[in-house]
């Protein structure tokens, strides 16, 4: 969310849902953003295209394949609009340590009355989120985060 580690994506989606899910997942730039706005990264997500292995080269007919030098995440064959995301934070997991001096963290994240932080790491559905969600502390995020200086 700091515009120092920010990263502008565009998200094109064959079906709605897909889109509506990359709404809700990312920032949006503000209105005043949109006039000259260059994506950084692009996420083309076709979920109805299936790859054919012997013509495209894939194992099968599902596919997300990360191009860094065309900075493009092209997902195909399946209709988890979790590679959405997993594509986009897989090539932070890679730009941030590098470019940025940031440590990315699979985590969620709150924050007590004094400041104090308390960071939850884990692999998915192992209670991050639930852990996080302590009403007597204000929630910070509760998926991706980074650590900087």
């Amino acid at each position: 969310a700091d515009d120092d580690y920010r990263l502008n994506i565009r998200v094109i989606n064959e079906y709605p849902w897909s889109n509506l899910f990359a709404y809700n997942m990312f920032l949006r730039p503000e209105e005043s953003e949109l006039k000259d706005f260059e994506e950084d990264w692009l996420v083309v997500n076709a979920p109805g295209f299936m790859a054919d292995p012997e013509v495209d080269g894939t194992r099968q007919h599902n596919f997300a394949i990360l191009n860094f030098t065309r900075k493009i995440a092209l997902i195909g064959g399946t209709g988890y609009t979790g590679e959405i995301k997993k594509g986009i934070f897989s090539a932070l997991n890679f730009i941030l340590p590098v470019d940025k001096n940031t440590l990315p963290m699979h985590c969620s994240a709150n924050v007590g009355e004094e400041g104090d932080t308390a960071i939850f790491f884990g692999l998915s559905g192992t209670g991050k989120t639930t852990l996080s969600a302590d009403p007597e502390r204000k929630l910070i995020g509760d998926d991706e985060h980074g650590w900087t200086k």
